[in-house]
């Protein structure tokens, strides 16, 4: 009879070093080098450009960087929730995803400390966050409709702390 805890021991450990290995490419791929010379990418014309840090629409005075990034991500979503406005009111429900937008897919909007950007049920735009600024962290900004049929929104944040500081998103 052949013996299986050697081969049971060699299949964890390289279980473990795939987890490993996937850790850290997943850390270096993901934050950016100080000797990168990739060119910048250029947003498109109907994106906004992002925001220099420390400074935000959402509130007077400078704000710290944590803060500022999660401000930038908020601006970042403000031409989806301008779309998601103009569908409802020309519509009368919810747009399923951005494509019915025409807005392309979650990931074309990425930049700054934005991982994907998407349109979920009823509405509500989750902004992704990049590992590297908040693992896991995602602002969903959610409209509701006000009696006079336009729209209002409310900003809440999970697994990023920044964005819970900032006046309007709690």
């Amino acid at each position: 009879m052949k013996r299986v805890a050697p081969l049971f021991v060699a299949l964890v450990l390289s279980v473990l070093l795939a987890l490993v290995a996937y850790r850290v490419s997943v850390h270096y791929a993901t934050v950016p080098t100080a000797d990168d010379q990739t060119p910048p990418r250029t947003a498109p014309a109907d994106r906004p450009e992002p925001l220099p840090m420390g400074r935000t629409p959402i509130g007077p005075g400078p704000l710290p960087p944590e803060q500022a990034r999660a401000a930038d991500a908020i601006e970042r979503a403000r031409p989806i929730q301008a779309a998601v406005d103009q569908f409802y009111a020309r519509e009368g429900t919810w747009p399923r995803n951005l494509a019915q937008l025409g807005l392309g897919y979650p990931d074309d909007h990425e930049g700054g400390p934005v991982a994907a950007i998407s349109v979920h049920p009823f509405g509500e735009v989750a902004i992704a966050m990049k590992p590297h600024v908040a693992r896991g962290g995602v602002i969903r900004l959610t409209p509701t409709v006000l009696p006079d049929g336009n729209l209002a929104w409310n900003c809440r944040a999970s697994n990023y702390a920044a964005a819970t500081k900032l006046p309007s998103c709690r």
